[in-house]
C-alpha cells in the first residue's frame, strides 16, 4: 500500500495577485477545483462519496480518497505505478486550470504496517519536505519570446485567439468564473441568495464606498489533529477511517457555521447580497462583505464556532473550537493582494495577542484595520509610527469575544454603540469627533486638549465626560477605535 500526500502552493497569491473582483471569483473556483472536484474526478466519483463511510483498502482497490481538506489531500494506492500516472495526471489538470500559477507538490512512500499512522505521516511529510525544497518556480512561459509582462506579477502576456491579451493565469481566472460551482452553492444559505459578482459600488469616493475582507483562522487545530493521529492505534486503515471522519468534522463545522451565519445576518433576503466567499477550505476562511456588516458577520461566526464544540465528541475528543479573524476596511478598488495580506497580519496579530493576554489561553478574537491609503510595509511598524503617541497606545485591539476584561469585544461594541446613538440623537456632532480622531493622531496633549475644548463647548453628559479625558490610567485611548471606523461602519449626523 502506498500512501500519497498532495499539496498546493501558491494559493493565496494566486487568487489576491489583482484588484478585479471577477478575477478572484474565477481564481476560487480554480482552487477548489484543485482538489476537491478533480480527484473525485479522476476516480469517477461524485464530489462528496469519499466523505461517506469507513476508509478500507482491499485486495481489489487500485487507489482510494483518505481525505481532502485544508489545501492538501491524502490518497491511498495499491503501488508506486498507480500513484505516479494518478500524480502525472493531476498535476497536469492543476497546472493547466490555473494558467500555471499554482503548483501541486506531492509525495508518495510505501506504508509500513508495523508503525503507526503517526509514524508513517512523519515519513511522508519528510519526503513532501524534501520534495518541495527541489520545486522550482513554475515558468508556464519557458522558450517562448516574452514582449510584454503583467505589471502586477511580472508573468508573460499572452495574445489569445479572439483578440485579448492577458497572462495564462488572468485567463484561466476568467474561463473559470461563470462556471457552475458545487463550492458556491455548498455555501449558500438558500437558493434564493446569489453571491456578489461585483463590488464596484460605483459611488461617490467616501466611506460608503468600502468594502471588509475578512480572514478567520482556527485556533490550535492544528495541535489538536497531531494529537489525534498520535493516538491512533491498530491497524493503518482504521486509524486512516478516523482521519477521514476528523477532515470531514472539520470542514463542516467551519462551512456550516459560514453558512448558518450569512443565513442569520441576510435572512429573508432574496437575490444578489453583497458578499463572496473567497477561500472555505478547512478551518481557513477568506470572504469579502459590505462593511457595514463586518463587525456583525465576525460576532456570529465566533459564537455559532464554538457552539458547535459537540460536533467531536462522537471522535472522543474535548476540544472547544476557537478561532482569531482579521479585517481590512478597504476601498472597493483597492488592491485585493494587499487587503488580504492585511487582513491575514491583523488575524495572526489577533491570535498572538490573545495568547499574550490570556497567558496562553486561545480564545475568540478579531483585529481590524482602516486603510484610508496604503499602510506600505509591515503592519505592526504602521501602527507604531502612527498608533503610538508619547507612549500612549491609540488602539486596544484586538479584541476577544466572550471575555470581561480590558480588551473585550462586548465593552468596544457597547462604547461604539453608545457613542454613536450620541451622535445620532445630537449629543456631539460628527465633526467633533472627527476632531478629536484628528487631535488623537497628533499628539497626547493635542488629545487631552481637544477634550478639554470639548467638555467647554458641550452640554455635560457621560459621553462628554468619556471625551473631555481621552485617555486611561494605562494611557490607552479610550475612544479611537470607534473614531477610526466610525464613517466606515456607523451612520450618525
Amino acid at each position: 500500500m502506498i500512501l500519497a500526500l498532495y499539496d498546493l502552493s501558491g494559493i493565496q497569491k494566486f487568487i489576491f495577485s489583482t484588484n478585479k473582483v471577477k478575477e478572484i471569483i474565477g481564481a476560487s473556483i480554480v482552487v477548489n477545483k484543485a482538489l476537491f472536484e478533480n480527484i473525485p474526478e479522476m476516480l469517477g466519483e461524485d464530489t462528496d462519496d469519499w466523505k461517506k463511510g469507513e476508509f478500507t483498502f482491499g485486495d481489489g482497490d487500485t487507489q482510494k480518497i483518505v481525505y481532502i481538506g485544508g489545501g492538501n489531500a491524502l490518497l491511498m494506492f495499491d503501488g508506486f505505478e498507480t500513484e505516479k500516472a494518478f500524480s502525472d495526471k493531476l498535476s497536469e489538470r492543476v497546472f493547466f486550470q490555473s494558467g500555471g500559477a499554482i503548483r501541486l507538490c506531492s509525495a508518495a512512500v510505501e506504508v509500513d504496517e508495523t508503525k503507526t499512522l503517526a509514524e508513517n505521516q512523519q515519513r511522508l511529510r519528510k519526503v513532501l519536505d524534501d520534495e518541495k525544497k527541489k520545486a522550482g518556480n513554475i515558468l508556464p512561459s519557458v522558450g517562448i519570446s516574452v514582449t510584454a509582462q503583467d505589471n502586477n506579477n511580472y508573468e508573460p502576456i499572452v495574445l489569445y485567439n479572439d483578440g485579448t491579451a492577458m497572462t495564462r493565469a488572468q485567463h484561466a481566472k476568467l474561463a473559470t468564473v461563470n462556471e457552475k460551482s458545487a463550492f458556491i452553492d455548498s455555501l449558500k444559505p438558500t437558493e434564493d441568495i446569489e453571491f456578489a459578482a461585483s463590488f464596484d459600488t460605483n459611488k461617490s469616493e467616501d466611506e460608503k464606498s468600502f468594502i471588509a475582507v475578512i480572514h478567520i483562522d482556527g485556533n490550535t487545530m492544528g495541535n489538536m489533529i497531531r494529537k489525534f493521529v498520535n493516538k491512533q492505534k491498530g491497524s493503518i486503515c482504521k486509524a486512516l477511517s478516523n482521519m477521514r471522519r476528523l477532515s470531514v468534522i472539520i470542514s463542516s463545522l467551519y462551512k456550516n457555521t459560514l453558512k448558518e451565519t450569512l443565513g442569520e445576518i441576510y435572512n429573508g433576503t432574496a437575490g444578489e447580497i453583497p458578499f463572496r466567499p473567497i477561500i472555505a477550505d478547512g478551518d481557513d476562511i477568506t470572504v469579502m462583505i459590505e462593511s457595514r456588516k463586518a463587525f456583525e458577520f465576525t460576532e456570529i461566526f465566533m459564537e455559532k464556532l464554538s457552539a458547535g464544540a459537540g460536533i467531536f465528541e462522537d471522535m472522543d475528543i474535548s476540544f472547544k473550537p476557537t478561532a482569531a479573524a482579521g479585517i481590512a476596511f478597504v476601498k472597493a478598488k483597492f488592491p485585493f493582494s494587499a487587503a488580504y495580506d492585511i487582513a491575514e497580519s491583523c488575524c495572526k496579530n489577533a491570535k498572538s495577542q490573545t495568547l499574550k493576554r490570556l497567558d496562553g489561553q486561545a480564545a475568540n478574537s478579531m483585529d481590524f484595520q482602516v486603510c484610508y491609503s496604503g499602510i506600505g510595509g509591515d503592519m505592526a511598524m504602521f501602527r507604531t509610527k502612527n498608533y503610538v503617541k508619547d507612549g500612549c497606545s491609540l488602539t486596544k485591539r484586538p479584541y476577544i469575544y466572550d471575555n470581561d476584561g480590558d480588551y473585550s469585544y462586548d465593552a468596544f461594541k457597547s462604547m461604539c454603540e453608545e457613542l454613536n446613538n450620541a451622535m445620532k440623537q445630537g449629543t456631539i456632532a460628527r465633526s467633533k469627533l472627527k476632531g478629536m480622531r484628528n487631535a488623537y493622531g497628533v499628539s497626547k496633549d493635542s488629545a487631552e486638549n481637544y477634550g478639554r475644548y470639548i467638555k467647554a463647548h458641550e452640554k455635560r453628559s457621560d459621553i462628554i465626560d468619556m471625551l473631555s479625558e481621552p485617555f486611561d490610567e494605562n494611557g490607552n485611548s479610550k475612544v479611537f477605535d470607534y473614531l477610526d471606523i466610525m464613517d466606515i461602519i456607523f451612520e450618525g449626523k
